[in-house]
C-alpha cells in the first residue's frame, strides 16, 4: 500500500511514446511521493530511459502528462533533475568546479556557486577532494560527484538512470549504502532506473516493473522489509517470494 499518497510530488499519468510510428512506451502510470524511493524495475531495451527523457522533458509524448507539485510540466525542461550511468564530469574541472555547473546555468556568480558547494561537501563525503579532478577519481567518487552535481540542481526530484550500472559489485553496494545515507540528510525523492532485481528491493519503497512491447507498467509492487542487508535478503522469506514473483513477470 502506498503510504505517501497526499504528498505526490511527481505524476507521471497515462504516457505513450513512439519511435518510427511505433510505441516504446504505452499508457505509464507512475507517482513518486515526497521523500520516497521508486524503482522502475525492467529488462535492458524496453524503453526505462526513453520514460525518463519524457520526464526530464527532453522528449515530448504522444499521449499523457506529466504532472510535478499538482503543475502540469510536459515537455518542459529544468525542472527535475537527472543523473545518468555515465558520470559526463568535465575532466578540466575539479570536482568543485563540477559541481557548480548546474548553478551556472542558472546565472548564479561562480564565487556564490562555488561557496554552495563547498558546504555540500561534508554531506557528500568529499570535503578532502574538492581540488581533485576526475583522472584521480576512482569510480565510486566520479559517482559521488556527479551526485552532488545532481542534488546541486535540484533535490526534490531527482531521476537517476542506472547510475551504479558500470560499476563492480562491490564499489556498487557501496554506493548504494551511500546514496541511502545521503538521501536521508537531503530529504530528496528519486525515481531511479535499474534492471538488477536486487538493487531495486534493497533501494526502494516502492518498485514499478516495466516490460513488453510496446512496455507498460505490468505490476507496482510496496517492498516489505526496507534496506535488508545481503545476508537478510538471502535469508527473507518475505523478500525470496518478492524476488520470486519479480522475476514471473520479467
Amino acid at each position: 500500500m502506498n503510504t505517501y499518497q497526499n504528498n505526490c510530488v511527481l505524476k507521471v499519468a497515462g504516457v505513450t511514446k513512439e519511435y518510427n510510428h511505433k510505441n516504446i512506451i504505452e499508457d505509464i502510470h507512475i507517482d513518486l511521493n515526497q521523500g520516497e524511493f521508486v524503482s522502475v524495475l525492467g529488462p535492458s531495451g524496453c524503453g526505462k530511459s526513453t520514460l525518463f527523457n519524457v520526464i526530464a522533458g527532453l522528449l515530448k509524448p504522444e499521449a499523457g502528462r506529466i504532472i510535478i507539485n499538482g503543475k502540469e510540466v510536459t515537455g518542459e525542461t529544468g525542472v527535475v533533475s537527472y543523473m545518468y550511468q555515465k558520470d559526463l564530469l568535465l575532466p578540466w574541472r575539479n570536482v568543485i568546479d563540477n559541481g557548480i555547473l548546474p548553478l551556472e546555468i542558472r546565472g548564479i556568480p561562480k564565487k556564490e556557486a562555488r561557496e554552495k558547494v563547498k558546504e555540500m561537501l561534508a554531506v557528500f563525503q568529499l570535503e578532502e577532494d574538492g581540488k581533485k579532478y576526475p583522472i584521480q577519481l576512482s569510480g565510486g567518487m566520479k559517482q559521488r560527484v556527479s551526485l552532488l552535481r545532481t542534488t546541486m540542481f535540484s533535490k526534490e526530484i531527482m531521476l537517476l538512470d542506472e547510475p551504479f550500472g558500470g560499476l563492480d559489485a562491490i564499489t556498487r553496494l557501496k554506493m548504494q549504502e551511500y546514496l541511502l545515507e545521503i538521501l536521508a540528510k537531503i530529504k530528496g525523492s528519486v525515481l531511479f532506473i535499474t534492471h538488477d532485481i536486487d538493487e531495486a528491493i534493497f533501494l526502494s519503497d516502492r518498485i514499478y516493473i516495466i516490460n513488453g512491447s510496446p512496455a507498460h507498467i505490468v505490476e507496482e509492487i510496496a517492498v516489505p522489509v526496507k534496506h535488508a542487508s545481503p545476508e537478510v535478503m538471502m535469508t527473507s522469506p518475505e523478500l525470496r517470494k518478492l524476488r520470486s514473483d519479480i522475476l514471473k513477470r520479467l
